[in-house]
């Protein structure tokens, strides 16, 4: 005789795996997705421009600007040093006076630009004559500081910032602003100022 088919139960069983196999379907979906995501996102990173930069220097971050440190002409007093001695300097010696003034010019047009003045650049800014330049002599050519003191001008801007400013270069490092404004003057070595014979012309007004 026959084997007779539970036909009730088979029946009854096909929707529980039917069901099964539903709730499985959205899973392999959302892996799908993913692996089609993560593929994408190889494909941008291999193929991106990381080349590109959106600075308005035209360096990479961390790099200095080229402006900032112009040639130096070797130092006087590199054969017989004296580590702290001050020295008065003259501007139309260094290789490069243009240059040197734009570098100055190039710190006040970045502290501008990060104060909110986007438009701001260096040729908008002039250090007029009348600047002081010297030095401190280090332990060596790399420690060797470089102070500037004079004001500026910035036909294009209705409220400049507050002259006299004050610069420091250290060795071949780039020109950085130590001070401006008021009380700025202070922050010139006292050795410099005996060098001067005191407080140079900018500070005053």
């Amino acid at each position: 005789m026959p084997a007779r088919v539970n036909i009730a139960g088979e029946r009854s069983a096909r929707p529980a795996g039917l069901l099964g196999v539903r709730e499985l379907r959205p899973i392999v979906v959302v892996a799908a997705f993913l692996v089609a995501v993560l593929i994408g996102v190889g494909i941008g990173y291999a193929t991106a421009d990381r080349g590109a930069g959106g600075g308005t220097s035209g360096t990479t971050a961390g790099q200095t600007a080229p402006e900032l440190t112009p040639t130096l002409r070797t130092a006087p007093w590199d054969a017989a040093r004296q580590q702290g001695r001050a020295r008065q300097m003259r501007v139309d010696d260094e290789p490069n006076p243009v240059a040197l003034r734009l570098a100055l010019s190039w710190t006040v047009a970045a502290r501008m630009k990060a104060a909110g003045n986007s438009t701001i650049t260096a040729a908008q800014v002039t250090v007029p004559p009348g600047m002081f330049f010297g030095a401190i002599e280090g332990a060596d050519a790399a420690h060797d500081e470089y102070w500037a003191i004079g004001r500026i001008q910035v036909p294009s801007v209705a409220n400049p910032p507050a002259d006299p400013y004050v610069w420091r270069r250290i060795g071949t490092g780039p020109w950085t602003i130590v001070s401006n404004g008021p009380g700025a003057c202070t922050q010139i070595p006292a050795a410099l100022i005996q060098e001067w014979k005191g407080q140079p012309a900018p500070c005053a007004g």
